[in-house]
């Protein structure tokens, strides 16, 4: 086997972050530094509590968690750029209550604690400025914590050998009418990532909307009769009945499992079928509110700082996923 590719996740665990997990563990091409918790999906405390979870479910007692930002660096600060956000939770015709991701994991409470000492900015510094080789940042949350570490300490980045995030959108949006979650919680730590000058690959709803599972892959994982099987099921069918109440997608009955795309494309980046390396800003305040901003002009001066993954071969993602989850029968 080649040399293992050593990463760090950083995660809001969710749903889909909780499979993204999942699949890296099960992935022996990567070796996990570590894996960062922020406040995003859920409070920090119960990311937290919900990385533990999926770590022990996966008999990983040995990866470091590391509990991160608890709020981003100024977002809540004006009260008014939250009322275009639409809410997290709904109900379906039928009176029962859905959510993209429950408060807590239906998965035993778990008995690993995080990292005792350090908070992940810290841990951060101290890990990527003590680094043997380059690592790989996988973000699949908001990105207050390596913003807030990048901020104290620059040369942190020079440690640092690509950073993958799930992140923005170029023509599709969800949050609100101009953004994408993950930015709109924290747009200023998206536009200080964006200008660390590493290098930056971006997974924008316009490909994550394809990396979808749907209900014959509920029917697939419950038939392996064991913890994890039947944990993903219950996950991507309580996602179908998200997105099927308050999100509805280019077709029914699918569910993107966003998170885990960030973790395929480094097994094989052929499973982005369109990527273009642009500029990309953040629109911090006012109506465009957490906006990533693409500038697709041929002819332009600004200094191209992503490359924008735009869109995914459906069946090839779901095939790599099943395969690698798979490895938990």
């Amino acid at each position: 086997m080649d040399k293992k590719r050593k990463v760090i996740l950083d995660v809001d665990t969710g749903s889909d972050d909780a499979l993204a997990i999942m699949a890296t563990i099960l992935s022996p091409e990567f070796d996990i530094v570590g894996i960062c918790t922020v406040n995003g999906n859920l409070p920090v405390p119960n990311t937290t509590e919900n990385t533990l979870r999926v770590v022990e479910l996966m008999g990983r007692p040995d990866i470091p968690v590391v509990r991160g930002c608890a709020t981003p660096l100024v977002a809540t600060l004006d009260p008014l750029r939250k009322m275009r956000q639409r809410s997290n939770d709904g109900v379906t015709e039928s009176g029962e209550e859905v959510t993209y991701h429950s408060d807590y994991l239906p998965l035993p409470p778990a008995t690993l604690k995080p990292v005792e000492g350090t908070n992940a900015v810290s841990w951060y510094i101290d890990t990527l400025m003590h680094a043997k080789e380059k690592i790989t940042l996988i973000m699949v949350g908001p990105l207050t914590n390596f913003a807030c570490a990048y901020r104290a300490e620059p040369e942190i980045i020079n440690h640092v050998e690509e950073i993958v995030i799930m992140s923005g959108g170029h023509d599709q949006r969800n949050s609100t009418a101009a953004s994408e979650y993950n930015v709109f919680i924290d747009p200023e730590a998206t536009a200080i990532v964006l200008n660390c000058g590493a290098k930056i690959t971006m997974m924008p709803l316009d490909a994550t909307h394809k990396a979808n599972m749907r209900p014959c892959h509920v029917e697939l994982f419950r038939s392996w009769g064991n913890a994890v099987g039947n944990f993903v099921a219950d996950e991507i069918e309580a996602r179908l009945k998200a997105y099927n109440t308050m999100q509805p997608l280019h077709e029914p009955d699918i569910a993107p499992i966003h998170d885990a795309l960030c973790v395929l494309y480094l097994l094989d980046p052929s499973v982005i079928t369109k990527i273009k390396h642009m500029r990309c800003d953040v629109v911090c305040g006012g109506i465009a509110d957490g906006q990533t901003l693409f500038d697709t002009r041929h002819f332009n001066d600004a200094p191209k700082n992503v490359y924008v993954c735009l869109d995914t071969d459906e069946e090839k993602f779901a095939k790599m996923l099943i395969d690698i989850l798979s490895r938990a029968k």
